[in-house]
């Protein structure tokens, strides 16, 4: 059996590759650019996964027939088909389908933290949960993508402010005082340039424009308060519709692990957590804090799937 189990963190902004050495429990990360394929393509998503494969084998010399099991873990795993997709890119590395598995992103992030009976919520350029039953079933809600999609997450923050600064820019809507920072964030010298450039920007571009709201929201700014509110309660919508889906009200004490860059708005934290707490028949969850590094919970699903006998997680 080899020595090596190696866990992927793919998501809209970058992907993250941890390579484990179960001999001496010891981890070396290493980065590649986003490998969502509904962000940036199929192509760049198959680049972004071989870049980073390179990367080990250069830097380590570890032969791909001495890794145990790899774990992807991909933010655009939504459908049987989304799974086949990645399944094929992990393929490229050489490692056989029976030691690969495939899953979305908010699994890794859940087993970084948490144990089940849980869930975990995602919130950074898109938004999912995922729970996982203590006999191993699972259950999804959100991530379906931007504009259907992703309620809660910066794209929908972006795309929420961004609607109402180009009507601004048209003169038929009221000025906000954070529309100055968002000229001056795209460089547009006046708001008449700025149409011009909201016109053209994409999803990255869109959601990158969240962090600026969060921030003035934690410092008071009562416009931008009302849209990190409003997003935390759809984000809390979220959790619990799988919360309710897996019947946890029954369980004893429930994980929930959040994780995603916007988490870390104060604000945006406690609204969630307060908005959940309210729920029916949620008084036994147990806030487990943020996933700060949810590529090692993917090394944590891999020694459960591969570093004995298999456990089928599926």
């Amino acid at each position: 059996m080899g020595n090596y189990l190696l866990a992927v963190d793919g998501g809209g902004t970058k992907t993250e590759f941890c390579l484990h050495e179960v001999s001496t429990n010891s981890s070396r990360h290493f980065f590649s650019g986003a490998s969502n394929n509904k962000i940036i393509g199929k192509d760049d998503d198959l680049n972004a996964f071989m870049e980073g494969m390179t990367q080990i084998k250069a830097e380590t010399g570890v032969d791909m027939a001495d890794v145990r099991g790899l774990v992807m873990g991909m933010s655009g795993v939504d459908s049987p088909g989304d799974h086949d997709h990645y399944m094929r890119i992990g393929l490229t590395s050489g490692i056989p389908a029976e030691k690969i598995y495939v899953c979305n992103d908010s699994e890794l992030a859940f087993y970084s933290k948490g144990t089940p009976p849980g869930l975990c919520i995602v919130s950074g350029t898109g938004s999912v949960c995922t729970g996982v039953a203590a006999d191993g079933r699972k259950e999804r809600s959100g991530g379906w993508g931007t504009p259907i999609s992703d309620e809660g997450s910066g794209v929908w923050i972006g795309i929420k402010v961004l609607t109402k600064l180009l009507r601004y820019c048209d003169g038929y809507d009221e000025r906000q005082d954070v529309y100055d920072d968002l000229r001056a964030h795209f460089g547009a010298r006046s708001f008449d340039e700025l149409r011009n450039i909201l016109a053209h920007i994409n999803v990255q571009e869109t959601a990158a424009t969240a962090r600026l709201i969060m921030d003035r929201a934690d410092d008071g700014d009562p416009h931008c308060a009302d849209i990190v509110n409003e997003a935390a309660r759809y984000i809390a919508e979220l959790a619990y519709s799988v919360y309710v889906k897996l019947v946890f009200h029954k369980e004893r004490s429930v994980d929930i692990v959040m994780s995603g860059s916007l988490f870390k708005s104060p604000l945006y934290n406690r609204v969630f957590t307060e908005e959940i707490r309210s729920k029916p028949n949620a008084g036994n969850i147990v806030f487990r804090g943020g996933a700060a590094h949810p590529v090692m919970g993917g090394i944590a699903l891999a020694k459960l799937l591969f570093n004995s006998d298999y456990t089928d997680l599926s």
